[in-house]
């Protein structure tokens, strides 16, 4: 496989460009080289930590495929973390591709995943528009789907439920009744604080929000509309998300490796 070959089915079909929000970094971020290039060994992870880096250099990799940049926003200086990863990637000649929010919104993607996961029914997409007016499917609007045997109601204490057992979470942070009877789910992957997300969801019947991590001006704002919000592990959904995308680039081209680099949830619990 090329570097050309990758790039073009992550631009326009796993991870399509037109998805990508304002001015988030998308794509080539480090070191793209020659589009000819033979890519042998391609490695994905949520984001750049110098643990990754350190993985993708002992393993000899090509091609790192990131959720998350080395950096979000335009460099006034260099820190020294920054410095660091930098140095540790003038050791081996390894390209840099990010995905950002274009992978969130991406069939298949990071809230596809969550609403796959959680055993409901996709209805719609929750579509905003990008700077370009482009409309980007970011959520996605579901129903309640039922076990056999389970009373057909869903309340948000059984939805909190589900999602603790399906991602393995001691604990769950929500907004709400706990007894609230859910009938309309959006679901945003990512870590969404823009409150006209929340409003969108409201205006058009959704009575629950999903993410990855939500701001706490946005659970106020939930709390006063009536709006039940969930925040779910940010990182074990983006890493469910990843291992798909593994395995659909591992029958794509059956003759590269792909690895996932799974580091850890940054986030510590103290019990």
């Amino acid at each position: 496989m090329v570097l050309q070959e990758i790039q073009s089915i992550l631009t326009n079909k796993l991870s399509p460009k037109i998805f990508k929000l304002k001015s988030e970094i998308y794509g080539f971020q480090y070191n793209q080289n020659r589009v000819n290039k033979s890519i042998k060994k391609v490695m994905l992870t949520i984001d750049l930590s110098i643990e990754a880096l350190h993985f993708a250099v002992k393993n000899k990799i090509n091609l790192i495929i990131s959720h998350h940049g080395l950096v979000n926003n335009s460099i006034n200086k260099f820190n020294q973390d920054l410095i660091n990863k930098l140095t540790l990637l003038t050791r081996y000649p390894i390209a840099i591709f990010v995905l950002n929010s274009s992978f969130i919104a991406a069939e298949g993607g990071v809230s596809e995943t969550i609403a796959n996961a959680l055993y409901l029914n996709l209805e719609s997409t929750f579509n905003i528009k990008n700077n370009k007016g482009v409309k980007v499917p970011i959520g996605r609007i579901c129903s309640p789907k039922y076990y056999l045997n389970d009373h057909q109601i869903m309340t948000l204490e059984k939805l909190i439920k589900r999602i603790k057992t399906h991602f393995d979470l001691k604990y769950v942070s929500y907004v709400g009744d706990i007894k609230k009877t859910i009938k309309k789910i959006c679901i945003v992957g990512g870590e969404t604080s823009n409150i006209k997300y929340l409003k969108k969801a409201s205006a058009i019947g959704c009575d629950c929000y999903i993410s990855g991590r939500i701001g706490y001006s946005g659970a106020i704002y939930s709390r006063d509309i009536g709006l039940a919000l969930i925040e779910s592990s940010h990182y074990k959904i983006e890493i469910l998300a990843l291992k798909k995308l593994c395995n659909l680039l591992s029958l794509e081209f059956p003759y590269v490796e792909f690895l996932l680099f799974e580091s850890f949830d940054p986030y510590r619990i103290f019990i």
